[in-house]
């Protein structure tokens, strides 16, 4: 997979797991929130949180109950007994239940209590559940002392509704038992009253809060309405069941949650923001590090062996914490790789540009310094010089001018070459007749009588497409080098034959032959040898320009040689 596809991959499994991880949490959370809030329901108004939450964590399979020991101990702490009762009127389960309670009910016996909310002495509430595949119905019992005291008290105290005065006196004797207090409502006023005030009550809605909220007031109330005179009794006791958290009790177990909604998230932040540093920081960090290095031109110390252990695995592959910039670090050694090899090409070529320049003023110093004498000479008057003498400065001059030209001449044209600036017209030539008219002009050369040159032409005739005027050229620079550097009696031959789907050009000689050094720098513009002494015409560039030719020819060119043995010059070129 490219860098682009891996980072897009690493960041989208990044995104998943942070989903994952984020909405595991908020479930968690809400979970919680939901139990806290159960839990402060139980303590404002545990019946009703009893019957609203215990049905929706019962399961039932088959008429078979599941009922946690939470639910079991909340129903024992709060006197309150349970029975469950399948569609049969069957009861499936029962919970803290008393022995008076029935097994099974009748349809009247269940809309008995339906419609009065009563069973004996006990106060039912009702939840019919509808969410398994079968109806269940739940019954919530327990004994309500308040209702049932001011039920009594109001059969026996009671006169057309209001307390009947002859009873007040054993009225008040009972209230102060139980440290409570009756009042009397008539058309939303209190119109009569009995025992002492009770803490907990001064708003209108006081009441109902004791009625709805009984488990966070200081007050119990309970109420009986007298439906013939419309008149309402109100009985108030302190609250022995009441919470010591104090006012916000539920508030604060919410804050409880939110904060620790708000610590996870935070945690989770900045876990993800040091774990993205990490991962993603660390290899910055190190390729900051690289490029000053870079900068500095330490191409070969790019990795320490700190750095190498860090990214590498004894195997070699990279770790993983380092993975995702593979391409990257893989780039920046290949970068390193190549700016080193380009250094070492910079600093060869200013090696080979001052041997260059060593050479070439070498070349010219010597033709300089002969027509810089004759030139004094002249210049001096003082010498008498005849008419065969001064024909003979001149052509000591003109030669050694003609052989500056020629080295300038050379001298450009090794950059044409190397520039490709140059144009071939190749035409196809008979290579047998063409090597051998090129070796007759030095087999004809008196001046090189001392040399023997042999041709061995191939046994048919091959064609060639070259350029006649290039090829002498190489021709005649390799063949003259073989002559030049080697002894008298040495003996030159050229060998022609076919090489696969290539024609072969071998130039032997037999002469003194190239150490290793000067062989590995033969093609080098201006290599100068450690045991050259005097440079003659043509040398530094014959074999240099022999090179480009042959290479503009689309052929290849090697040497072989071996102290004391002899050369071999070897063109390979391409037949028609």
């Amino acid at each position: 997979m490219k860098l682009r596809g891996r980072i897009s991959f690493h960041f989208l499994i990044q995104f998943i797991v942070l989903f994952v991880t984020t909405f595991l949490i908020i479930i968690g959370l809400l979970v919680l929130l939901v139990n806290v809030m159960a839990d402060e329901e139980l303590a404002i108004n545990p019946h009703k949180a009893i019957v609203e939450n215990l049905p929706i964590s019962t399961i039932i399979s088959d008429d078979q109950v599941e009922l946690s020991k939470k639910w079991v101990d909340v129903l024992t702490d709060n006197n309150t007994w349970l029975q469950i009762i399948n569609q049969d009127g069957e009861v499936i389960h029962a919970s803290n239940t008393p022995d008076s309670l029935q097994d099974a009910y009748s349809i009247n016996d269940l809309l008995k209590i339906e419609e009065t909310g009563k069973y004996d002495q006990y106060t039912v509430d009702t939840h019919f559940e509808t969410w398994e595949p079968k109806p269940y119905y739940f019954l919530f019992g327990y004994i309500n002392e308040g209702e049932e005291l001011i039920n009594q008290w109001h059969d026996k105290y009671s006169d057309k509704g209001m307390i009947n005065e002859s009873l007040l006196p054993e009225l008040e004797q009972e209230l102060e038992k139980h440290d409570g207090k009756v009042e009397i409502f008539e058309d939303g006023k209190v119109i009569q009253q009995a025992g002492q005030p009770v803490e907990g009550h001064t708003k209108k809605l006081d009441i109902m809060a004791q009625i709805h909220a009984p488990g966070k007031q200081k007050t119990e109330t309970s109420i009986y309405h007298d439906k013939q005179t419309d008149i309402d009794w109100v009985f108030y006791a302190p609250n022995k069941e009441k919470s010591h958290g104090g006012k916000g009790f539920f508030l604060s177990k919410e804050l409880q949650v939110i904060f620790l909604s708000l610590a996870i998230s935070l945690g989770i932040a900045i876990a993800f923001s040091i774990w993205n540093g990490y991962r993603y920081g660390k290899p910055l960090l190190l390729f900051i590090n690289w490029l000053d290095v870079i900068k500095n031109k330490q191409y070969d110390d790019i990795l320490s062996k700190k750095e190498q252990k860090r990214i590498y695995r004894k195997s070699g592959k990279i770790k993983l914490g380092y993975r995702l910039y593979k391409e990257v670090i893989e780039s920046f050694s290949k970068m390193a790789q190549q700016l080193a090899a380009a250094e070492r090409d910079r600093e060869q070529l200013e090696k080979t540009r001052e041997e260059w320049m060593s050479g070439i003023s070498h070349d010219l110093r010597t033709p300089i310094s002969s027509i810089q004498g004759y030139g004094h000479m002249l210049e001096s008057n003082k010498y008498n010089f005849s008419q065969n003498e001064l024909q003979g400065i001149g052509k000591v001059i003109r030669e050694k001018s003609d052989y500056m030209v020629g080295l300038v001449e050379d001298f450009s044209l090794v950059f044409k070459l190397k520039n490709s600036s140059i144009a071939i017209d190749k035409t196809v030539v008979d290579m047998n007749r063409f090597i051998k008219k090129v070796l007759a002009k030095f087999q004809n050369d008196l001046t090189l009588k001392d040399y023997t040159f042999h041709f061995e032409p191939g046994d048919v005739s091959y064609n060639a497409a070259i350029d006649p005027k290039w090829f002498v050229r190489v021709l005649d620079n390799l063949i003259y080098n073989a002559v030049k550097h080697n002894p008298i009696k040495t003996t030159v031959t050229i060998r022609l034959k076919q090489e696969r789907e290539n024609l072969r050009i071998d130039i032997l000689d037999d002469g003194i032959g190239m150490d290793d050094e000067f062989l590995n720098n033969l093609f080098d513009r201006y290599y100068r040898g450690t045991s050259t002494q005097e440079r003659s015409e043509g040398e530094g560039l014959g074999m240099s320009i022999a090179k480009a030719v042959i290479e503009l020819h689309e052929g290849e060119i090697s040497v072989q040689s071996k102290k004391g043995v002899g050369t071999t010059v070897t063109i390979l070129l391409g037949t028609t």
